[in-house]
């Protein structure tokens, strides 16, 4: 079977493959009960999505309805009931359909040989003396930097940026710093002087020193997952705009774009603090801070479900209860584009689901557009139109 066992299934359940996609399917479910169970599950699935084409004359409690007297109790609970008071429900049931759909209406306006790719891994590096390095088309196995005396390496086995020199871990801070910069339509990798893993986002700015001194800190402006290395007695700071997180050791996503109304900081392992307006919150694995710069307001959730807000990472895309205005700033950061729309409140229209952030932005427009009343037109390569059908 292919990687993606449930958007395979979904073809085969269309009658979108070949007799011996079909024999290969058979075989994949003679192999064990947990198959067979998976492909009830996406049956049972895909069928509840075709009730949205009904969606338009069905109210919310009678399509909830419906939907659950159609899944089998064990999808009912694993993987949709906990949606189920959405106020974007039509959408949210799809959840299932969005993420099993190998094709989609492709929006207007588009040539068939004309798709807007998605993101690739990119960055530039400004060294201590101002010069510049366009990491994607660098070949050497060691960027110089000659003002600071020193080269960084590229990690061998996954070609990242790697600042950590274990001859070098108890040097003081020499005051240099380096930039890396992520343009929008790519993402960026590198591991810090003292270990840390950084993953950068769509439209991110970083600055650091080549060596850390007493404390561990950096400057960023976008969104960056960090795995902290753990040291006790040297905090890792991350300066963002109005806030700031410290760790010593943990896992945690930040996001605090420039444009966006709010800074956030969701944790996945171990716990950080998050200061902003002179007040301090502990945050443990699963909690989120907000923190307005405007309004001054800081609020801390607790038990979120985090693939909504660091799997970007890990190459997709979720959304829950996710105004559309959000939505075309991530896609847009992510594939480079701008979104206009033709009436203002379409941007506060609720969407949930996913989508593979290594697929094609049409894919992604068509199946919002399959679940509402919208069209996506492409005006040209860099700008996507938003209007009611």
């Amino acid at each position: 079977m292919k990687e993606n066992q449930e958007e395979y299934i979904y073809r085969v359940l269309q009658g979108e493959c070949t007799g011996e996609e079909k024999e290969e399917l058979e075989r994949w479910l003679d192999e064990s009960g947990e198959h067979r169970r998976v492909y009830d599950d996406v049956r049972a699935i895909a069928r509840a999505g075709d009730l949205l084409r009904e969606r338009e004359r069905l109210n919310k409690g009678r399509a909830w309805a419906s939907i659950r007297e159609r899944l089998p109790a064990r999808v009912v609970s694993r993987r949709l009931i906990r949606h189920a008071v959405s106020i974007c429900l039509p959408f949210l049931l799809a959840t299932g359909y969005l993420l099993l759909s190998p094709e989609a209406p492709r929006p207007a306006g588009n040539d068939a040989n004309d798709f807007i790719e998605p993101g690739t891994t990119r960055a530039t590096l400004y060294l201590s003396d101002g010069q510049r390095v366009e990491l994607q088309a660098f070949r050497g196995e060691r960027v110089p930097d000659p003002r600071a005396a020193r080269e960084i390496a590229f990690e061998e086995s996954t070609n990242v940026l790697n600042y950590h020199d274990p001859a070098l871990a108890d040097a003081p801070g020499s005051g240099s710093r380096h930039k890396i910069i992520v343009p929008r339509g790519g993402e960026y990798p590198l591991i810090l002087p003292d270990g840390t893993r950084v993953w950068l986002n769509a439209g991110t700015e970083m600055e650091f020193p080549l060596a850390f001194g007493e404390s561990r800190e950096v400057r960023l402006s976008g969104e960056a997952f960090f795995e902290v290395k753990k040291e006790n007695e040297r905090p890792f700071i991350v300066h963002a705009g109005d806030a700031r997180v410290e760790v010593t050791g943990t896992s945690f996503n930040l996001s605090c774009y420039p444009d966006d109304a709010a800074i956030t900081a969701t944790v996945e392992t171990g716990s950080v603090s998050f200061v902003a307006d002179h007040r301090a919150e502990r945050l443990e694995a699963g909690a989120r801070a907000t923190y307005d710069p405007v309004g001054r307001a800081l609020v801390v959730e607790e038990g979120v479900d985090l693939k909504y807000h660091s799997s970007w990472r890990r190459g997709q895309f979720y959304f829950y209860n996710t105004p559309l205005r959000e939505i075309t700033e991530k896609l847009g950061r992510w594939y480079d584009v701008q979104f206009e729309f033709a009436d203002p409140s379409l941007e506060a229209l609720c969407f949930s689901g996913a989508a593979l952030r290594a697929k094609p932005i049409e894919f992604i427009l068509g199946l919002l557009e399959r679940t509402r009343s919208l069209q996506f037109t492409v005006l040209h390569s860099r700008l996507i139109r938003v209007e009611q059908k």
